[in-house]
């Protein structure tokens, strides 16, 4: 049901940073964003009937969607030309999950599941009431022409980055979505599970905190092809190893594949579509994640059914590294910018 829902939503994405971009109202849309969110995921509470909670998910996820493109628009639109300090920015958001993973985990434990939607709903509330407090966007240019907008999508680098970007992400959506899984035929409770997330969290934490440490000692072409190859390492392990010590020790390549890949993407897009369209470029990337998840979802069910997790991991190494390689390859040629 999740995947036909993101299906669903994925054309959709989009127009959030189109209207953004258009309307030069980036905060304003967000606002948007996030009071949809809060209403359809209270409404979740409302219903048990499968064809209406089906559609709240749509919803949900249509408004959820832009909510983390929408806030890196408005903070590179702030940062300006130092926005290679945007790990540290998002920093934060690594440091909110590892306080909150594991007390919320007890306490959803200890009542029922009913309990994550208030959390979700007053977390929500206070993120709409901090974005609200935040600088506007007076000094954004407004669009002058939709027609201006086909710009973006006859951008060769742009398009090539964001087919790049679905074979990364497509491992590591199928790894979302079957990790827990796999992580409990391996014999491991919810207990080493949250200190899975924990070791994750914390890794990522790390790299965008130090992310500009990167940027000044690579360029992006060797940043990339070290987050491909830290993803297609990661897969191998648990391909190779399925045990629970390898699984909880795989864990911290989160930080050199997931968090590196994801500061440095957000930048590159960010010079690459300019001022004037950041919230229509970081939508882009958030719609080919989004189309990423579903076929992870969906393909990675497939194999994993047939072939089993052990064998769904290591063709994720593969995907990983043959795309990792050849991105490279063709960067080199067509010397990517520091």
């Amino acid at each position: 049901m999740t995947s036909t829902a993101r299906a669903v939503s994925i054309l959709v994405l989009p127009l959030w940073g189109i209207a953004a971009d258009y309307f030069g109202a980036t905060k304003k849309v967000l606002l948007l964003a996030l009071t949809g969110t809060i209403v359809f995921l209270l409404a979740f509470l409302t219903t048990e009937l499968y064809g209406l909670i089906f559609i709240l998910l749509v919803f949900l996820i249509i408004f959820e969607g832009p909510i983390v493109s929408l806030s890196d628009s408005l903070v590179l639109n702030q940062l300006g030309d130092e926005s290679d300090h945007y790990g540290k920015v998002r920093m934060w958001g690594s440091l909110g999950y590892m306080l909150a993973v594991t007390p919320i985990g007890l306490f959803i434990e200890h009542t029922t599941a009913r309990s994550l939607f208030y959390i979700s709903a007053v977390v929500l509330l206070l993120a709409f009431y901090k974005a609200f407090k935040l600088p506007g966007d007076s000094d954004k240019i407004k669009v002058a022409n939709i027609a201006d907008f086909k710009v973006i999508f006859k951008n060769k680098e742009l398009l090539l980055f964001l087919i790049f970007t679905f074979f990364i992400q497509t491992p590591l959506m199928a790894n979302f979505t079957f990790f827990p899984i796999f992580f409990k035929a391996q014999g491991g409770g919810e207990t080493l599970f949250g200190l899975a997330m924990l070791i994750a969290a914390s890794s990522e934490f790390f790299v965008f905190q130090k992310s500009t440490f990167f940027f000044r000692k690579f360029n992006l072409a060797t940043i990339l092809l070290i987050s491909s190859l830290a993803f297609s390492v990661r897969w191998a392990f648990l391909g190779f190893f399925p045990v629970i010590l390898v699984l909880l020790l795989s864990q911290l390549f989160h930080s050199l594949s997931f968090a590196l890949f994801h500061v440095t993407a957000v930048n590159y897009i960010s010079r690459l579509v300019g001022a004037d369209f950041q919230a229509t470029g970081q939508n882009l990337f958030a719609s080919t994640i989004a189309i990423s998840s579903v076929t992870g979802s969906l393909l990675g069910g497939i194999v994993y059914d047939y072939l089993g997790g052990t064998n769904l991991y290591l063709l994720g190494s593969l995907i990983s590294l043959m795309a990792g390689l050849g991105y490279y390859l063709y960067q080199r040629k067509t010397s990517l910018p520091h």
